[in-house]
């Protein structure tokens, strides 16, 4: 999410004219959505399964990216605002999800393993989006090179998260069987299940 940030507020102050405070303003609804819907999204995916939110929120993003395709040198905002309601909503069903998804298939005894590799790849790959993202778009000074790569981005990350939807579909079961965790009093102080139950 850092990359949209990036530009958009780039996009916010550089090509609108916006302050650095009412850009930052301007972004949270990237950032409400998504606080909003982690508690929810958690209960969600313990209902269901993460499938149908991993999926449900990629879509969201990929829709919210190729809105990008909309903004023009001269675009209000108005023309933004979808892109950041389609990135926080979906980030906001996919976060929970993923990490369900992530850690589902592994032994109880390496979840937090899981679960760090998970949190490490998301960062990473933060990281390298706001570095392609920002030499892509290029200098915000040169207006129009620049929203002519905010276009290319929104079509080239629509592509990579509709490609997370297919490659989810394609991978993740309909529902997760839940796995029985042992009991506290299963476990000895070793860490070992005992032969009781």
């Amino acid at each position: 999410m850092g990359f949209a940030v990036l530009v958009l507020t780039l996009y916010l102050q550089r090509v609108l004219g916006a302050s650095p405070l009412g850009a930052a303003l301007a972004v949270l609804p990237l950032f409400v959505p998504l606080s909003v819907l982690g508690p929810l999204s958690g209960r969600l995916t313990g209902r269901f399964g993460p499938r149908p939110l991993m999926v449900a929120g990629l879509l969201l993003g990929a829709l919210g990216l190729l809105n990008l395709l909309r903004i023009g040198t001269a675009s209000g905002y108005p023309t933004v605002l979808p892109t950041l309601l389609g990135l926080g909503l979906g980030m906001g069903l996919l976060t929970a999800a993923v990490v369900t998804a992530a850690v589902a298939d592994v032994p109880s005894s390496s979840a937090g393993v899981a679960s760090g590799v998970n949190n490490t790849a998301r960062q990473a790959g933060g990281a390298l989006g706001v570095a392609v993202f920002g030499a892509v778009a290029g200098e915000p000074a040169a207006r129009g090179e620049f929203v002519h790569g905010l276009h290319v981005l929104g079509v080239v990350a629509a592509a990579l998260w509709l490609a997370a939807a297919a490659l989810t579909l394609a991978t993740q079961p309909r529902r997760l069987a839940v796995s029985r965790m042992p009991a506290p009093a299963d476990v000895d102080p070793g860490g070992r299940r005992s032969c009781r139950g």
